[in-house]
């Protein structure tokens, strides 16, 4: 028995005239995979179909890159260490400005300062190694 769901404030792709869509493709997929875009779709309040159809031509198309996750987790690596480094910069401003005013900035104001840039220098390092051993001749990339 097939199952009827409902999608909360779904938005349909309005049909023109001069594109009709006569051509089906179809897929199969497994348990999981099958979920995953009922989920996606869910989020993006469209139908799995509609869903499915508008990231493949945007792959296809090249207006959408898939990341595999190992690239994320390096990504989200760089954005953390990106973030880091401007909070750095501010305290950075904050102590130039308290000196500059005739201001004392004491050791462990620098030192803690000093502390955050070699984490985040060290971040930036292991993420830029990861990305260069990737692209390294002979090595697959995606």
């Amino acid at each position: 028995m097939r199952e009827h769901r409902v999608f909360p404030e779904q938005r349909r792709r309005t049909r023109r005239n001069d594109e009709p869509r006569p051509h089906r493709m179809n897929l199969r997929l497994g348990d999981d995979e099958k979920a995953a875009i009922e989920a996606a779709a869910t989020l993006a309040r469209k139908t799995p179909t509609s869903y499915a159809t508008d990231v493949v031509l945007a792959v296809a198309m090249g207006s959408l890159t898939p990341i595999p996750t190992t690239y994320r987790e390096e990504l989200r690596e760089l954005v953390d260490a990106r973030t880091a480094l401007t909070r750095i910069g501010s305290n950075l401003n904050q102590i130039a400005r308290a000196v500059n005013s005739g201001g004392d900035v004491t050791q462990e104001q620098l030192d803690a300062v000093l502390a955050r840039v070699g984490e985040a220098v060290r971040r930036v390092d292991e993420a830029t190694i990861v990305n260069m051993r990737r692209r390294r001749p002979g090595t697959p990339s995606y």
